[in-house]
């Protein structure tokens, strides 16, 4: 992929996991089953991750 291509992945994939954590820290007292918040929330780390890894770490040229 290039570069730019990997910077814009990145930027997706960590604005997704923003929304992630989020739901995953204010979805606890919802009345939603208990798996939700926590798997959001690692979801969302994950991602976070992904981005950082997609937008700092992988260069191509």
């Amino acid at each position: 992929m290039r570069k730019n291509t990997c910077r814009m992945a990145g930027l997706l994939t960590m604005l997704i996991s923003v929304f992630f954590l989020i739901g995953g820290l204010y979805l606890g007292s919802a009345g939603l089953p208990d798996f939700v918040a926590p798997s959001c929330l690692a979801a969302g780390l994950i991602l976070l991750a992904a981005g950082v890894v997609f937008y700092r770490v992988i260069k191509s040229d």
